[in-house]
């Protein structure tokens, strides 16, 4: 159902003075033609916050993404902790002594991690020369926050403990997070933080964040304004993500990390975000918050682009681009 598919992204995903400063687009409003093509093919149409509600939970949780085969021996299925969190563990090199790097998905805190995800995450491991640990932490409605902070957070001390054991590199460890997943890796930061831990962790990789949840943020920031409906992530899309997930707790700094007022100490950042995006604000915001901390920050807005880059290919120069800057980034940080 590519209607469902389209809230996904939203969700695989969300003052005054704020907007002032971060109002502002990162292009010229001009859509990528590779993008509209991307749109018109899979036949995207927006769906309200009403229409969403009707929508079975199911085929929210489970959309219908693409399969792509890879080698199975590349791939280890583990349950950790005491709560038994479903881990999925990428090392296509077979090596040892990898970077670590600590993914949580996408999905509007709604959706579970996918098998549609699983070649992606290959790639990752593939691509930055990483053993990559995917936390496949509990969703809404049935699993509301805190669970997801809690498994997220219970799998990345357990897999800091742990990692070498599937040869990663413990001193080299780096947290990823698409969109829910990046909201999930930004609360993460300061919960270490908060428990002397955040020097296990040397770079976050923040991707489509939502930074703040708050119903009267999504009404004001211009990026929710301008690009409310018709570029795949709309915000419906992310209203309904936000009432399955932490209905009440938008105040929530660990629900809207960017209400948390001290954010010195962080590990550094690479932040990416999208002109036609409604939380392109939301990262632009976050990077100058972290800047202004003290804390090494990367980051770019990719001109007519959709939230998380969505529409391209593989081998497009921004994918190509966003690749090279967590490479950098990495090397830099290690």
């Amino acid at each position: 159902m590519k209607k469902i598919t389209a809230f996904l992204a939203c969700s695989l995903f969300f003052g005054a003075t704020i907007q002032n400063i971060f109002a502002q687009s990162c292009g010229s409003r001009q859509l990528d033609t590779r993008v509209a093509s991307f749109l018109k093919m899979i036949g995207y149409q927006d769906m309200s916050i009403e229409q969403l509600r009707k929508v079975p939970i199911e085929k929210i949780k489970f959309p219908f993404m693409p399969v792509i085969p890879y080698s199975k021996e590349d791939v280890q299925r583990i349950k950790i902790t005491g709560d038994s969190i479903p881990v999925l563990v990428f090392n296509p090199s077979h090596s040892t002594n990898l970077p670590v790097i600590i993914h949580y998905h996408g999905g509007g805190f709604i959706s579970p991690l996918v098998q549609g995800l699983e070649h992606a995450l290959w790639q990752d491991a593939r691509t930055y020369g990483a053993i990559v640990f995917a936390v496949d932490y509990r969703v809404a409605p049935e699993n509301k926050f805190p669970a997801a902070v809690n498994d997220s957070y219970n799998a990345f001390k357990w897999i800091a403990a742990h990692a070498a054991e599937f040869g990663g590199d413990t001193s080299r460890i780096v947290l990823m997070g698409n969109s829910a997943g990046a909201n999930l890796v930004a609360v993460l930061t300061h919960k270490a933080k908060m428990e002397g831990l955040s020097k296990k962790i040397k770079l976050q990789v923040l991707n489509g964040l939502p930074a703040d949840m708050r119903p009267q943020h999504m009404e004001t920031s211009q990026s929710y304004q301008q690009n409310a409906t018709g570029y795949f992530q709309t915000k419906a899309a992310c209203y309904f993500a936000v009432e399955n997930y932490a209905p009440s707790q938008y105040d929530n700094p660990e629900v809207s990390p960017v209400l948390n007022k001290d954010l010195s100490g962080l590990p550094s950042a690479v932040i990416v975000n999208a002109e036609f995006d409604p939380l392109r604000d939301d990262g632009m915001l976050y990077a100058d918050k972290l800047r202004k901390a003290g804390v090494q920050v990367w980051d770019k807005c990719f001109a007519g682009q959709l939230h998380l880059l969505l529409g391209l290919p593989s081998d497009a120069k921004e994918i190509k681009e966003f690749e090279t800057m967590v490479k950098n980034a990495m090397k830099e940080v290690f």
